[in-house]
């Protein structure tokens, strides 16, 4: 598929956390999602959640113009998931390819909830070895940093602690994902945690996807983001 697309049709896959999830969201305003709760099966899953969603949206797959996963940072199993799904998806479509960084779908997921923000939102997710992965990002979406894995109780004098990243300029951001709670306690009110953390989900996956094509930006490419600890 090349040249512009007048209606696209985005199916998105996300399984970089504790859940997996697939999403459609058409030009047209038709949207679904579907879920798969579990923190296990997501491999065995995926398909059928994006049969379910295309179902829902009374289409079949001939109709997806663009296929988005989130690639990363967060669980290594799941991001080949959702990446081995999108690719397979992609492939039959004849669709284009969408990779988003988790983190950069959940801050502007933030964003357009809370219209008035001014402030850096800290995206975090969880590395699962008592760290969180974190990025800080402008009310434009624009990263301000690279992604840093950050422990809560190491001590300020370390390359990996809280004071390391405040010290980058960090000072005052909201922190959503996984890590808000644990890290806004843990910086001595120097953080704030946004309230009502939700998991990642694909329609975020697919809003974001839908805006870079609306802009006209490149589109990242369907690959893992992994991030050495």
């Amino acid at each position: 598929m090349s040249g512009p697309v007048t209606n696209p049709v985005f199916l998105a896959f996300e399984a970089s956390g504790d859940q997996a999830s697939v999403a459609v969201l058409a030009a047209d305003g038709r949207q679904a999602m579907f879920h798969h709760a579990a923190r296990h099966g997501h491999a065995a899953a995926i398909t059928s959640l994006a049969e379910a969603a295309l179902q829902a949206c009374g289409m079949d797959a001939g109709a997806v113009t663009h296929v988005a996963a989130g690639c990363g940072p967060g669980s290594f199993t799941g991001i080949r998931v959702a990446l081995a799904a999108a690719k397979g998806y992609q492939l039959a479509c004849k669709a284009m390819p969408v990779g988003l960084s988790c983190l950069a779908a959940m801050a502007a997921h933030a964003q357009h909830d809370h219209p008035e923000n001014k402030a850096i939102w800290l995206a975090t997710a969880d590395t699962r070895r008592g760290s969180f992965f974190c990025q800080p990002f402008a009310a434009d979406g624009t990263a301000l940093g690279e992604i840093m894995d950050i422990d809560p109780d190491l001590p300020d004098n370390s390359a990996q602690s809280i004071n390391a990243m405040i010290a980058d300029g960090w000072e005052g951001a909201r922190v959503i994902g996984p890590g808000a709670a644990i890290l806004a306690a843990a910086s001595a009110g120097r953080l704030l945690a946004d309230d009502g953390h939700q998991p990642l989900e694909a329609m975020q996956i697919a809003q974001l996807a839908s805006t870079l094509v609306a802009s006209q930006k490149p589109l990242p490419p369907l690959v893992p983001l992994y991030v050495a600890p």
